[in-house]
Protein backbone atom coordinates (compact mmCIF):
# COMPACT_ATOMS: atom_id res chain seq x y z
CA UNK A 1 0.00 0.00 0.00
CA UNK A 2 2.79 2.57 0.49
CA UNK A 3 4.25 1.94 -2.52
CA UNK A 4 0.49 2.83 -4.15
CA UNK A 5 0.78 5.37 -1.87
CA UNK A 6 3.80 7.26 -3.41
CA UNK A 7 3.52 6.20 -6.71
CA UNK A 8 -0.05 8.35 -6.07
CA UNK A 9 1.93 11.45 -4.52
CA UNK A 10 4.30 11.62 -7.50
CA UNK A 11 1.73 10.96 -9.72
CA UNK A 12 -0.23 14.22 -7.99
CA UNK A 13 3.31 15.99 -7.63
CA UNK A 14 3.97 15.27 -10.99
CA UNK A 15 0.41 16.62 -12.23
CA UNK A 16 1.20 19.79 -10.03
CA UNK A 17 4.39 20.16 -11.73
CA UNK A 18 2.40 19.92 -15.35
CA UNK A 19 -0.50 22.19 -13.88
CA UNK A 20 1.83 24.67 -13.41
CA UNK A 21 3.76 24.65 -16.18
CA UNK A 22 0.40 24.68 -17.98
CA UNK A 23 -0.92 27.99 -16.31
CA UNK A 24 2.94 29.79 -16.93
CA UNK A 25 2.34 28.47 -20.50
CA UNK A 26 -1.35 30.10 -20.52
CA UNK A 27 -0.36 33.18 -18.83
CA UNK A 28 3.13 33.26 -21.58
CA UNK A 29 0.47 33.22 -24.33
CA UNK A 30 -2.45 35.65 -22.47
CA UNK A 31 0.91 38.08 -22.11
CA UNK A 32 1.52 37.78 -25.75
CA UNK A 33 -1.75 37.91 -27.05
CA UNK A 34 -2.21 40.95 -25.86
CA UNK A 35 1.23 42.32 -26.59
CA UNK A 36 -0.17 41.25 -30.35
CA UNK A 37 -3.79 43.05 -29.67
CA UNK A 38 -2.04 46.67 -28.66
CA UNK A 39 0.33 45.94 -31.51
CA UNK A 40 -2.81 45.78 -33.98
CA UNK A 41 -4.15 48.39 -32.44
CA UNK A 42 -0.79 50.93 -33.31
CA UNK A 43 -0.90 49.48 -36.40
CA UNK A 44 -4.36 50.18 -37.16
CA UNK A 45 -3.42 53.82 -35.89
CA UNK A 46 -0.73 54.25 -38.30
CA UNK A 47 -2.82 52.71 -40.89
CA UNK A 48 -5.16 55.37 -40.29
CA UNK A 49 -2.14 57.98 -40.45
CA UNK A 50 -1.01 56.79 -43.37
CA UNK A 51 -4.13 56.53 -45.68
CA UNK A 52 -4.94 60.43 -44.45
CA UNK A 53 -1.17 60.98 -45.85
CA UNK A 54 -1.85 58.99 -49.08
CA UNK A 55 -5.03 61.44 -49.40
CA UNK A 56 -3.20 64.27 -48.81
CA UNK A 57 -0.14 63.36 -51.47
CA UNK A 58 -2.92 62.24 -53.99
CA UNK A 59 -4.73 66.09 -53.62
CA UNK A 60 -0.69 67.66 -53.97
CA UNK A 61 -0.53 65.17 -56.84
CA UNK A 62 -3.60 66.67 -58.53
CA UNK A 63 -2.38 70.31 -57.43
CA UNK A 64 1.31 69.80 -58.95
CA UNK A 65 -0.20 68.03 -62.34
CA UNK A 66 -2.05 71.21 -63.18
CA UNK A 67 0.42 73.42 -62.03
CA UNK A 68 2.85 71.35 -64.02
CA UNK A 69 0.42 71.63 -67.09
CA UNK A 70 0.54 75.25 -66.85
CA UNK A 71 4.33 75.41 -66.69
CA UNK A 72 4.00 73.17 -70.18
CA UNK A 73 1.83 75.74 -71.68
CA UNK A 74 3.60 78.83 -70.95
CA UNK A 75 7.08 77.05 -70.99
CA UNK A 76 9.49 76.08 -74.11
CA UNK A 77 13.03 74.12 -73.61
CA UNK A 78 15.23 73.80 -77.11
CA UNK A 79 18.26 74.15 -78.67
CA UNK A 80 19.65 77.93 -79.85
CA UNK A 81 23.13 79.36 -81.28
CA UNK A 82 24.17 81.86 -79.13
CA UNK A 83 25.91 84.99 -79.70
CA UNK A 84 27.05 88.11 -78.25
CA UNK A 85 26.54 91.93 -79.54
CA UNK A 86 27.70 95.60 -77.52
CA UNK A 87 27.08 98.58 -77.83
CA UNK A 88 29.37 98.96 -81.55
CA UNK A 89 27.33 96.74 -83.39
CA UNK A 90 24.40 98.57 -83.46
CA UNK A 91 24.28 101.52 -85.58
CA UNK A 92 26.33 104.89 -85.30
CA UNK A 93 23.20 106.46 -83.37
CA UNK A 94 22.48 103.24 -80.74
CA UNK A 95 22.46 104.58 -77.62
CA UNK A 96 22.20 101.31 -75.54
CA UNK A 97 17.89 101.46 -75.44
CA UNK A 98 16.60 98.56 -75.97
CA UNK A 99 13.56 97.66 -78.75
CA UNK A 100 11.73 97.85 -75.59
CA UNK A 101 12.96 100.89 -74.31
CA UNK A 102 14.89 99.95 -71.57
CA UNK A 103 18.44 100.12 -70.72
CA UNK A 104 20.62 97.73 -72.15
CA UNK A 105 22.55 96.05 -69.29
CA UNK A 106 25.71 93.41 -69.88
CA UNK A 107 24.66 89.76 -68.61
CA UNK A 108 21.20 90.11 -68.35
CA UNK A 109 19.46 91.44 -71.72
CA UNK A 110 19.52 89.52 -74.57
CA UNK A 111 18.28 89.84 -78.28
CA UNK A 112 15.75 87.48 -79.61
CA UNK A 113 13.61 86.66 -82.87
CA UNK A 114 9.91 87.81 -81.10
CA UNK A 115 8.36 84.57 -83.17
CA UNK A 116 9.91 82.58 -81.03
CA UNK A 117 10.82 84.15 -78.20
CA UNK A 118 8.35 86.24 -76.43
CA UNK A 119 9.65 90.04 -76.15
CA UNK A 120 9.60 91.33 -72.37
CA UNK A 121 10.02 87.46 -71.43
CA UNK A 122 12.55 85.68 -69.42
CA UNK A 123 14.79 82.85 -69.96
CA UNK A 124 16.94 80.60 -68.51
CA UNK A 125 19.69 79.52 -70.32
CA UNK A 126 21.93 76.55 -68.95
CA UNK A 127 25.33 77.58 -67.59
CA UNK A 128 24.27 81.40 -68.34
CA UNK A 129 21.44 81.79 -66.07
CA UNK A 130 18.39 83.95 -66.25
CA UNK A 131 18.17 86.80 -68.62
CA UNK A 132 15.81 89.00 -70.11
CA UNK A 133 14.61 89.46 -74.09
CA UNK A 134 14.15 92.76 -73.75
CA UNK A 135 16.13 93.26 -77.73
CA UNK A 136 16.32 92.53 -81.46
CA UNK A 137 18.31 92.42 -84.15
CA UNK A 138 18.18 91.98 -88.15
CA UNK A 139 20.22 89.41 -88.13
CA UNK A 140 18.31 87.71 -85.09
CA UNK A 141 16.10 85.45 -86.85
CA UNK A 142 14.71 81.76 -85.17
CA UNK A 143 16.36 80.00 -82.70
CA UNK A 144 19.59 82.35 -82.13
CA UNK A 145 20.09 84.64 -78.56
CA UNK A 146 22.09 87.47 -78.96
CA UNK A 147 23.49 88.20 -75.62
CA UNK A 148 24.21 91.88 -74.59
CA UNK A 149 27.75 92.07 -73.22
CA UNK A 150 28.16 96.54 -73.03
CA UNK A 151 30.18 98.66 -74.66
CA UNK A 152 34.10 99.33 -75.13
CA UNK A 153 36.58 97.42 -76.32
CA UNK A 154 36.50 94.84 -72.95
CA UNK A 155 33.21 94.31 -74.30
CA UNK A 156 34.05 93.42 -77.84
CA UNK A 157 36.46 91.66 -76.60
CA UNK A 158 34.82 89.24 -74.58
CA UNK A 159 32.18 89.09 -78.02
CA UNK A 160 34.52 87.95 -79.79
CA UNK A 161 35.57 85.57 -77.53
CA UNK A 162 32.11 83.83 -77.01
CA UNK A 163 31.70 83.81 -80.74
CA UNK A 164 28.61 81.28 -81.42
CA UNK A 165 28.11 78.43 -79.18
CA UNK A 166 24.98 76.20 -79.02
CA UNK A 167 22.93 76.26 -75.87
CA UNK A 168 19.61 75.12 -74.04
CA UNK A 169 17.53 77.24 -72.89
CA UNK A 170 14.63 77.56 -71.56
CA UNK A 171 11.75 80.59 -72.30
CA UNK A 172 8.28 81.79 -71.89
CA UNK A 173 6.20 81.12 -75.37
Amino acid sequence: MRGKMLIFLALLCAMLLAAGWMAQQAQIIADERARLQQEILTLEAENALLREKVAELREQQETLGDRMQGWLDEWEVDAFEATAYTLECGYPWDDGITFLETKAVPGYTIAVDPEIVSLGSDAFIVGLGWRKAEDIGSAIRGRVIDLYMGSGLEARAMANNWGRKAVKAVYQK
